[in-house]
């Protein structure tokens, strides 16, 4: 992706961090507890090759680190990626970043698993989302899992509201809605100054939410099978001992292995 042609996700995110949206903070209470769920999910053992995509500020791709997996984190932020790196260094961690758009992923069987959670799916065109599932099975070992966050549909489409959270001088207020005919959670972002009373609107966000069944006929032209679906409490942390409930689980957790 070139500079001079940055994508929805992009902007919104500078245009949120001018606005003095709180990027800066590695919420590593709530990592921690999805931590346990993510080493049993994806059955990892010390000095397993992990690749985070999406990493962001390194939330997830630090406490990985620090219990003995080799973590490689990929993002597109340059700053969140140099917020994970003076973390990493502060904790004396051995963790490669990179700085790239998990479009240009290309590797081979180096993975015993990856993760892609923190709203990093979904992001891009069909046919896109389609290619990055297609170079993460490349880049997985034979038998590595695949773990997924992504929106509920069939939640999305019966749960739209809004709701307002404040940030230094400013309130952002969010307002989702759900396309059917494009099966997309659709976000839209108002900054409202609490001081001059001045409002901005942020680029609109999508997010392509698939059914089960769409992910699953898309993972298995790419030897990924043995699908399984986990919800989640009621404070958003997954689980395994928790099945999918169509109904009130707002975000799903798929995993999926290589078959061949």
């Amino acid at each position: 992706m070139s500079e001079d042609k940055k994508e929805w996700w992009a902007e919104a995110y500078e245009q949120m961090q001018k606005l003095g949206y709180d990027y800066h903070y590695i919420d590593f209470a709530s990592a921690k507890k999805e931590l346990e769920f993510i080493e049993r999910a994806l059955d990892l053992k010390k000095g397993d090759r992990v690749l985070d995509l999406g990493c962001g500020n390194g939330r997830h791709s630090i406490l990985l680190a620090e219990l003995g997996y080799q973590v490689i984190g990929v993002d597109y932020s340059k700053s969140l990626l140099e917020m994970a790196k003076r973390e990493a260094g502060k904790r004396d961690l051995d963790l490669e970043l990179r700085c790239q758009d998990m479009l240009t992923l290309d590797e081979s069987s180096l993975y015993d698993g990856v993760i892609i959670l923190d709203g990093s799916f979904g992001i891009f065109t069909d046919s896109e989302n389609e290619d990055i599932i297609r170079r993460v099975a490349k880049a997985l070992k034979l038998g590595g899992k695949l773990l997924v966050q992504s929106y509920n549909p069939y939640y999305m489409a019966l749960n739209q509201g809004r709701e307002a959270e404040v940030e230094g001088d400013s309130t952002f207020i969010r307002e989702t809605s759900f396309d059917i005919e494009q099966g997309a959670v659709v976000d839209n972002i108002i900054a409202l100054d609490n001081i001059t009373g001045k409002h901005q609107r942020i680029n609109t966000r999508y997010y392509r939410a698939y059914t089960i069944p769409e992910l699953k006929k898309i993972s298995n032209r790419y030897s990924l099978g043995n699908l399984k679906v986990y919800g989640h409490d009621d404070d958003f942390y997954p689980k395994l001992e928790l099945p999918f409930d169509v109904q009130e689980d707002m975000v799903m957790y798929l995993l999926l292995e290589k078959v061949n």
